[in-house]
């Protein structure tokens, strides 16, 4: 009775700390050890071990009085189930409190005696629902040594023969208890013994016992990607429809939080080609495909972010996380072994494996720990009483003493959350190494190439420039079988627009010049479907470089006219393709602007002068009167100066000499005023490409050789994609021949931005003259191309 109280007592803190400094550890140590009056009197013993052991100075105490080998020697005799339950506890509780006690308990065996005990009350569980107390009881015990994760714990709970223990764990996991779970997801943890649960169909019991329940649980999985580090699991993984399983719960957007750990899993299975067949099958891609898409979001967001901190200057934490992984071959061995105890190589080998995978996240079991129930000391029954009394209720009813093994539950939540970020990191590090393994096939994997995988796999690489990713969209590329389905889906347009386009471009024009890509063209362009024919007539010139095969493909199987055909409808969706495709065309070919002279620009002027008449005084400004009504006045003395023809009509015996105001035909104001400009030797670079035409055939009209050579040259300088329509319909209105040659060739050739490229071509088609534009584009290409 007096073991009874003090055990009810000390169950609270406050009592624990009034006995501290007293001999009771000493005293109760001594009845569980000398004093025999039957079992009663030593369950309740341990009972106050027990519940004393909740405070950690008191189970320092007990260690130093011999408390452990006490309560070792008690649980290897033959007694109650209760002196079990309360030994086995006490037990447990010491580990847990005090640290300093684990070698002991360790090296005294006591882990194997509770690992019979828990097989011995397996074993009468069919028999008596009594036993279950007790196999609760030691697989608490279990989880609380396994959270050192010591080998030499796996070592003692496999039992003292035929691994009865590990038996026994995944037996009470096929009656899907929550404790035997979690015991068994710390022992999966130590490397060392997941092979042999495997031998005892831990395996095949996972993927039933996810199957058959409807609510997943996060230890259950964490189990089932931990047997895939090891080659002889992952067999039995692929042969038990695991892959099926996993993917299916990739699939499903409710278990999203769980995507990162099964990613991690299937990462596992890179170089097990019958498994990556299997994944493929049964929707990996779809899988990575919307992973992408996420990656993307993501990417964009923190872009986002990035940029609205800076805008509030704030200083941006460095988010980026430093990932370092242990590079190691995964073919044979467990991913998570020392690199010394199964590596076949040298601690220097190179491995062209993925990295080895981060340990997963400690099992989050703070919703349901059920460390602390049953952490009571049950009370004899009445037979077992010495007068047979009867006990007190409160006494009889399940007393709940202090979590004692929260703490580490606490700690890896709260390490959990901080790995949060990191963790989703992870995820995309498994997806972009599952997709290099399928970019790595020499056959070619069906859907691989659909538009859906390379548009996320391209605005990933845009967004991120993430260069596994753009590897990744090399070996595709690289891979012969892929070419016409690529290019069919125009895939030779987004190339241009992504990061390390040069590359790509670079893959993609050694495989189309090859002999049977060539022959897939020609095919295309005679008999394909019109889409087809479209986009592989507008991605010719981005691909082939040779003048003789381009001869072929474009005039001679009628790649050509497809390209205009797209060039003259402006809502078709190549629309702007095939206008960087026949200024690609015409840049591969080598297509240059002639150097044009002044007298190419101005052999339409006229040089008529009026007749002589008689000498007039001469005003120092003259006011020209053109064919507008318009005005515009002028320095006497600097036109005369500059010009023989102006010095002969104002100063000579022509009728204008002496006049203030004199008439000048075909003349626009601000041609003169340009020409006047540069006569008076100011700015003129900021005219109107039209102004510095016109003062061009003005500067020659009037016989002004240096200004006409000055703004020959401004008027070439200054075209652009802004002004190149405008310039060629000038050409076009003053019949100057070369100039139009000039402009078109320029546009064809010049260095612009896509945007502004469109710009210049559509300029060009809002005139009136568009089909006269393109049949000179038209006849500059075939007169090329049709050289010999």
């Amino acid at each position: 009775m007096t073991l009874s109280i003090l055990a009810n007592a000390c169950m609270t803190a406050d009592a624990r700390e009034k006995v501290r400094g007293s001999k009771i550890a000493s005293h109760v140590v001594s009845v569980v050890k000398h004093v025999s009056f039957g079992s009663t009197l030593h369950c309740r013993a341990c009972r106050l071990i027990g519940n004393l052991s909740e405070c950690d100075w008191h189970a320092r105490s007990l260690c130093e009085v011999g408390a452990i080998q006490a309560l070792v020697d008690l649980l290897q005799l033959d007694t109650n189930m209760q002196t079990y339950l309360m030994g086995v506890r006490a037990i447990r509780n010491i580990w847990g409190m005090h640290e300093g006690s684990r070698e002991e308990i360790l090296e005294s065996g006591v882990i194997s005696r509770i690992t019979n005990l828990l097989v011995l009350a397996k074993e009468k569980l069919e028999t008596g629902a009594k036993y279950s107390e007790l196999v609760e009881a030691c697989l608490k015990a279990m989880c609380a040594f396994l959270v050192t994760l010591d080998p030499r714990v796996g070592e003692q709970l496999r039992g003292e023969k035929d691994v009865q223990g590990y038996k026994c764990i995944v037996q009470c996991c096929n009656m899907n208890n929550k404790l035997a779970i979690k015991c068994l997801y710390n022992l999966c943890q130590i490397a060392e013994c997941r092979p042999i649960l495997g031998n005892f169909c831990a395996v095949e019991s996972l993927i039933a016992l996810i199957k058959d329940h409807s609510e997943l649980s996060k230890e259950t999985l964490a189990i089932l990607c931990l047997f895939c580090r090891e080659a002889v699991n992952r067999a039995r993984i692929r042969m038990g429809s695991g892959l099926e399983l996993m993917l299916s719960l990739l699939k499903d957007p409710e278990n999203e939080k769980y995507h990162p750990m099964l990613l991690h899993a299937l990462a596992q299975f890179v170089y097990d080609d019958p498994s990556m067949v299997i994944m493929v099958k049964h929707g990996l891609l779809d899988i990575l495909v919307t992973r992408l898409q996420k990656m993307v979001t993501e990417t964009i967001a923190s872009e986002e972010t990035n940029v609205s901190k800076k805008r509030g200057n704030d200083s941006p934490p460095n988010k980026q996380a430093e990932l370092k992984y242990n590079k190691t071959n995964l073919g044979r061995f467990s991913s998570d072994y020392y690199r010394d105890d199964w590596s076949p190589g040298s601690a220097t080998s190179v491995s062209s494996s993925p990295p080895s995978t981060p340990p997963l996240p400690f099992y989050d079991s703070i919703d349901n720990d059920e460390s602390a129930e049953d952490n009571y000391s049950p009370v004899c029954s009445d037979t077992e009483m010495m007068d047979n009394e009867d006990e007190p209720q409160e006494e009889v009813e399940s007393l709940k003493s202090c979590k004692s093994v929260t703490a580490d539950a606490e700690e890896s939540q709260h390490s959990e959350k901080g790995n949060k970020s990191s963790i989703c990191e992870y995820a995309n590090v498994w997806t972009l190494v599952l997709l290099s393994r399928l970019s790595h096939s020499d056959d070619p994997i069906e859907r691989l190439v659909d538009p859906s995988t390379i548009k996320a796999l391209s605005a990933y690489i845009r967004y991120a420039k993430n260069p596994r990713a753009s590897r990744i969209l090399t070996r595709i590329i690289r891979n012969g079988a892929y070419l016409m389905p690529l290019l069919k889906q125009g895939f030779v347009f987004e190339a241009q627009t992504l990061y390390g386009s040069e590359q790509y471009t670079r893959q993609l024009c050694a495989l189309a010049e090859t002999g049977g890509a060539i022959g897939e063209f020609t095919s295309i362009l005679l008999r394909g479907e019109e889409a087809h024919k479209l986009v592989i007539a507008v991605s010719i010139p981005f691909l082939i470089k040779s003048r003789y095969i381009l001869k072929s493909l474009l005039i001679s199987y009628g790649g050509l006219p497809l390209i205009f055909r797209v060039l003259t409808d402006r809502q078709h969706s190549l629309y702007e393709n095939a206008i960087g495709s026949i200024c690609r065309l015409a840049s591969t070919l080598q297509i240059q602007p002639d150097v044009l002279d002044k007298c190419q620009i101005v052999d339409t002027a006229s040089t008529d002068f009026p007749r002589v008449y008689d000498n007039h005084p001469k005003p120092a400004t003259v006011t020209f009167e053109l064919d507008d009504g318009t005005t515009v006045d002028a320095c006497r003395h600097t036109l005369c100066q500059k010009s023989d023809a102006f010095s002969a009509m104002l100063e000579g015996n022509f009728s204008e000499s002496g006049k203030k105001r004199v008439k000048l035909r075909n003349t626009s104001k601000e041609g003169l005023n340009t020409l006047l400009l540069a006569a008076n030797g100011a700015t003129f670079e900021n005219r109107s490409i039209e102004s510095l035409l016109d003062a061009v055939l003005l500067a020659d009209k009037f016989l002004m050789a240096d200004l006409s050579d000055i703004l020959t040259e401004s008027s070439i300088a200054k075209l652009n994609y802004k002004n190149f329509s405008r310039a060629w319909n000038w050409a076009r209105v003053n019949s100057c021949h070369e100039l139009k040659t000039c402009c078109v060739k320029s546009f064809l050739t010049a260095t612009m931005s896509r945007p502004e490229r469109v710009q210049a071509f559509q300029d060009f088609s809002g005139s009136g003259s568009f089909q006269e534009f393109l049949e000179e584009v038209k006849e500059i290409v075939n007169s090329v191309l049709c050289q010999r």
